[in-house]
C-alpha cells in the first residue's frame, strides 16, 4: 500500500508543474537581484531547501491525523481537484498556491448540482458529491494551519531584497517573500480496481505559496500578522469539523464559503495596510539605509540588521551609498560606523578592513539600480 501511494505521488502532474514553478521563480529571483544589486543574494538551491524543509515534518504529522481519522474522497474528487490545483501552479504565482481555490470550485460545482445541468458531466459530479462537506473542512483547516506555522516559522528566513519606486519617482527598498513549500498529504479512496483492502491511500502533493512584498514594515512583522490571520480560519475551519459529529447545525457547510472568501481579503487587507504605511528602507536623513546584507560578508558579521541606516563612517556624515564608498576609501585601513538602529537609537561597529574585503563589504544600500534595462515596480 505505501509504494501505491508513492507511485501516486510520483505520478501525479501536480508534482511536476510544483518543481517547474519553484524553478521559474528561483531563476527570476536571482536575474532581479543581479541586475539590481550585481549580485545574487543566495544561491538556487535555497528555494529548493525551504521547499522541503520544515514544512515535510508538518505533513506527516498531518498525514497521521488524515490516517487516523480515516479522511476518504472519491476518484473523480480527487482528479478534479489536482486538475484545478495544476492550473494554478502554473500560473507560477506563489500567492494562488494553496487548496483554497480549487476546494472552493469544488464545493461549488457540487453545491450548485441541483441548480445547473450539467449534462454528460453529471455522473462525474455526482461521485464528486459523495465526499462530505467535512472532507472541505478538515482538509482546508490542516493545510491553512500549516500555512500559519510555516509563515512565522520559516516565511522571514533569506528573503529577497528589491527595489521599487515611489509614485515621486523616488527609489526605495524592500523586501519580496516568495516561497513555496512541499505538503504532502495522504488521504484515502474507497476500495476499487479489485483491491482487498478496506481503503486505497493516495498522496496528494499539495504546494503552500506565499508571495509578499514588504516595504511598510520588516516581512517578519508582515507574516506574523498575516499567520495570525491564517491560523483563526484554519482554527475555526477545524472547530467546524469537530462539531460536526456532535452538532447537526442547518445550513453550516456554507460558512466554509465565508471562510474561503476570508482567506483572500486578509491577504488583501495586510498588502493596503503595508502599502499605506511610510516606507522603511526609503533614503532621507538618515545616512544611507541598509536593504540587506550579503551572506558571509564582512556587513553580515558586523552584524548589520535591514532597515537600519549607516549615519557616519569614521565621523563623517553619510547621506547615502555613494558617500559610504567615498568615506570608506578615505578611511581605510580601520573603521567606525555609526548606525541608527530600527528604534532611532546610535549604535557603534567598529571593524578593521582587510585586503581581501570586497569594496561594497556586501552591504546592499537603497540606489539606483546597476542595470538601466531593469523594469522597477511603482508603489
Amino acid at each position: 500500500m505505501s509504494v501505491t501511494a508513492l507511485l501516486t505521488l510520483l505520478g501525479s502532474p501536480l508534482l511536476w508543474a510544483t518543481f517547474v514553478a519553484l524553478t521559474y521563480i528561483s531563476m527570476t529571483r536571482i536575474k532581479r537581484e543581479r541586475a539590481m544589486f550585481r549580485s545574487r543574494r543566495r544561491p538556487p538551491k535555497s528555494e529548493w531547501q525551504h521547499f522541503i524543509w520544515p514544512s515535510l515534518l508538518l505533513a506527516v504529522v498531518a498525514s497521521v491525523a488524515m490516517i487516523l481519522l480515516e479522511t476518504t474522497i472519491t476518484l473523480e474528487w480527487a482528479i478534479s481537484f489536482t486538475v484545478l490545483y495544476t492550473l494554478v501552479v502554473l500560473t507560477m504565482h506563489p500567492r494562488f498556491f494553496n487548496p483554497i481555490f480549487p476546494l472552493f470550485i469544488l464545493f461549488a460545482v457540487v453545491m450548485l448540482r441541483d441548480v445547473i445541468p450539467y449534462g454528460e458531466w453529471s455522473d462525474w459530479v455526482s461521485q464528486m458529491a459523495r465526499v462530505d462537506w467535512t472532507v472541505y473542512a478538515l482538509v482546508f483547516g490542516v493545510v491553512t494551519l500549516a500555512e500559519a506555522i510555516l509563515l512565522r516559522w520559516d516565511g522571514p528566513k533569506e528573503t529577497s531584497p528589491t527595489l521599487i519606486l515611489s509614485k515621486r519617482g523616488q527609489f526605495i527598498g524592500g523586501h519580496v517573500v516568495k516561497r513555496v513549500w512541499f505538503f504532502p498529504l495522504v488521504i484515502f479512496l474507497p476500495p476499487s480496481f479489485g483491491f482487498d483492502f478496506p481503503m486505497f491511500p493516495i498522496v496528494l502533493p499539495i504546494p503552500i505559496g506565499v508571495s509578499l512584498l514588504s516595504t511598510g514594515a520588516l516581512p517578519g512583522t508582515l507574516l506574523g500578522r498575516l499567520s495570525n490571520f491564517r491560523g483563526v480560519l484554519a482554527l475555526i475551519a477545524l472547530a467546524l469539523y469537530g462539531a460536526s459529529f456532535a452538532l447537526q447545525i442547518p445550513y453550516v457547510d456554507y460558512v466554509l464559503f465565508a471562510l474561503f472568501i476570508l482567506y483572500e481579503l486578509a491577504l488583501q487587507w495586510i498588502k493596503r495596510e503595508n502599502r499605506g504605511t511610510t516606507p522603511v528602507f526609503i533614503n532621507g536623513n538618515r545616512g544611507a539605509v541598509i536593504i540587506d546584507t550579503l551572506p558571509n560578508s564582512p556587513g553580515e558579521a558586523m552584524q548589520l540588521i535591514p532597515g537600519e541606516s549607516i549615519y557616519k563612517v569614521n565621523g563623517t556624515v553619510i547621506t547615502g551609498g555613494h558617500s559610504f564608498y567615498e568615506a570608506l576609501q578615505q578611511h581605510k585601513p580601520y573603521i567606525k560606523l555609526e548606525v541608527l538602529n530600527l528604534n532611532g537609537d546610535i549604535r557603534f561597529v567598529q571593524r578593521a578592513m582587510y585586503e581581501t574585503d570586497p569594496h561594497e563589504l556586501g552591504i546592499l544600500f537603497v540606489s539606483e539600480p546597476t542595470s538601466p534595462r531593469v523594469r522597477l515596480r511603482k508603489l
